[in-house]
Order: C-alpha cells, then sequence, then structure tokens
C-alpha cells in the first residue's frame, strides 16, 4: 500500500541561503530513491522568513506504522547524509557549527494512505 509521510521541521544554526540548505536534502532524498524500492517520491518546501521546512515522502508499505518508520528513516538519512544533526528525532546533540533539523512535536508528523487508481 502506498503511504504519503509528511515531516515539518524547524531549522537551527544553518548559513547562508536556506533553500540552498534544504536541496543538499533533496539532493539526497534522490540518491536514496534511486536505491531504495519503498521510497517512491518525495518532496520539500521551505519558508526562510521562520526558517521551517516540510519534507514528504510517498512510501510503499503494509501498514501505517511502517510507513511512518520508513518515511522518517529516509528523511533522516537524508538530513545526516548533508552533515546536518536532527535534535529531537534521537538522542545525538548537535555542535554549535551544526544545521540541526528539528520536528516540533509528534504531533505535526502526518501520515496517510494513498487511494490506488
Amino acid at each position: 500500500m502506498k503511504f504519503w509521510v509528511n515531516v515539518p521541521v524547524q531549522v537551527i544554526g544553518y548559513t547562508g541561503d536556506l533553500g540552498d540548505n534544504i536541496d543538499r536534502v533533496v539532493e539526497e532524498l534522490a540518491k536514496l530513491d534511486a536505491c531504495k524500492s519503498d521510497l517512491l517520491d518525495f518532496s520539500a518546501d521551505s519558508d526562510a522568513t521562520d526558517d521551517t521546512a516540510e519534507f514528504a515522502v510517498t512510501v510503499d508499505a503494509p501498514s501505517l506504522e511502517e510507513a511512518l518508520k520508513v518515511g522518517l528513516s529516509c528523511i533522516r538519512t537524508a538530513i545526516h547524509a548533508t552533515g546536518a544533526a536532527t535534535h529531537g528525532w534521537d538522542d545525538s546533540r548537535g555542535e554549535n557549527d551544526v544545521v540541526i533539523y528539528q520536528v516540533d512535536t509528534d504531533e505535526s508528523v502526518e501520515v496517510r494512505p494513498l487511494v490506488s487508481a
């Protein structure tokens, strides 16, 4: 079954343009997309006025719980591949010069099944 997983984040400690930082994560998602059969599609959006971004992935999974697990894993992997941290997603703490992507609350993560045509 196909699911859409959307993760809004606060981006802290970045330098330069927020969009450039998000583009690096998108490049890593593209690499994952090329080698992971359960990652079907991805997108990202950012807003520099409040230093937020949203990453969304479409995944193939047998259940909502597995879709959440796969979706979060893909997004976290892409973020970490850029050298950034995911404060609040795990026990790691970013250094002062590391970009940090932080989920505001667990309730903000959205997972929903996609209707098959």
